[in-house]
């Protein structure tokens, strides 16, 4: 589906971001990517919490590049978007947070213990490079947006 095709069903809108929204969207990043550390939290919400982290990266990137998701499936359609957004190269990661997605599904709304510790330790490697990666690409295409996220570089840039 191309981008226009997603307007055109209403699974996109067109957005303008500004620089505290795409800040307070990596805050959120950070604060995922540090819970999905806390011991004594299951498997599950672990994952649930780094999947959440790779998530609202996206999200971030979309409204940088103009866009932000509306209806069902919203986690779907970030990730599919992504892939017109960004370069082939990066699509494999797309794809795998895709299946995290399902697997997200499964652990929130189905079951328990549906995740491994190795699921979960792998999840959250990809999802601080993808929330690197996700932060650099806006640096890049999208300068004005860089101000909030200069101010906050220090405490909260993935690591």
């Amino acid at each position: 589906m191309s981008l226009q095709e997603f307007l055109d069903s209403g699974r996109l809108k067109p957005h303008k971001a500004t620089a505290e929204e795409i800040g307070k969207l990596f805050d959120v990043v950070k604060r995922d990517l540090a819970d999905a550390h806390v011991k004594g939290l299951s498997e599950d919400r672990r994952l649930t919490i780094a999947y959440n982290a790779a998530l609202q990266s996206g999200r971030a990137f979309l409204a940088s590049e103009g866009y932000r998701t509306a209806g069902q499936g919203h986690h779907h359609t970030v990730f599919m978007a992504l892939r017109k957004l960004m370069d082939a190269e990066h699509h494999h990661v797309l794809d795998y947070l895709d299946d995290c997605r399902s697997k997200r599904n499964l652990a929130e709304y189905l079951g328990t213990e549906v995740a491994s510790e190795q699921e979960v330790a792998e999840l959250v490697r990809e999802a601080k490079k993808f929330s690197s990666l996700l932060h650099d690409l806006i640096s890049k295409r999208h300068p004005r947006l860089i101000k909030y996220l200069r101010v906050l570089s220090v405490s909260n840039r993935v690591q």
